[in-house]
């Protein structure tokens, strides 16, 4: 009898634990018809925040989902990732002309972090001047929010091809991504601003995190997690 009154006495802290962890969100969240005074983060970019190489588990295992717990409940984390997007408004996917860049736009951000270039690198996408002008475009758009949110431009990982040639999946140039592409988020973060986030130094040389040369795994997503955290705090 003694164990069952232990077990059940566990399982009620627990319970208990549960219901003041929910009241919590749904009181920071304005539920209870209070104002929601959650600081909101909007992660802004393409698959990389979106998610890709983890989809069946993206809402618990892409970089803005483990972000979001480790920010914690008085803290609201978006994802506006968009897959194949580019900053580029040259792009076969110009965010700008987006649902997800929209969308951002309206989540009354106080934080905002901005990853793209990947795509830009493709084969049949590549023009610095247009990835510079777009990027700078893009910064600049929610810094003149009213929130006036903080923005935080992450330079893309490193990447390499399966195959050991120039070209990576999906037309992805590495060589353009580990050189040109760090220069000019470099360039354009002085330019307006804000602080970088380097990814690419990060990542370099783990493979073991990728799923495809591009795309991260679990632990890739959670590395990347814990540097923005760290940035971020």
């Amino acid at each position: 009898m003694e164990i069952i009154k232990g077990f059940l006495q566990r399982k009620m802290v627990i319970l208990l634990a549960a219901v003041v962890l929910v009241f919590f969100v749904l009181f920071n969240s304005g539920f209870f018809g209070g104002k929601d005074e959650r600081i909101r983060i909007s992660c802004v970019g393409d698959s990389l925040t979106y998610g890709s190489g983890v989809l069946k588990t993206r809402d618990t295992d892409a970089y803005p989902a483990q972000l979001q717990i480790k920010m914690g409940t008085d803290h609201l984390v978006s994802n506006f990732g968009l897959r194949n997007a580019t900053a580029s408004a040259s792009g076969d996917l110009p965010y700008v002309e987006s649902e997800e860049y929209q969308q951002s736009l309206k989540s009354k951000p106080d934080i905002v972090v901005l990853m793209l270039g990947t795509n830009d690198t493709k084969t049949y996408n590549w023009n610095a001047s247009d990835y510079e002008a777009g990027l700078k475009e893009l910064v600049e758009s929610y810094q003149q929010l009213d929130t006036k949110p903080t923005v935080y431009l992450m330079r893309s990982p490193y990447c390499y091809s399966l195959d050991g040639s120039d070209v990576a999946e999906y037309d992805i140039q590495p060589a353009v991504v580990s050189d040109e592409l760090g220069g000019i988020v470099d360039k354009v973060a002085a330019e307006t601003g804000v602080e970088v986030i380097d990814l690419y130094q990060l990542t370099e040389g783990q493979d073991e995190l990728y799923t495809d040369g591009i795309h991260f795994n679990a632990k890739g997503y959670e590395l990347i997690a814990d540097e923005v955290y760290s940035n971020l705090k």
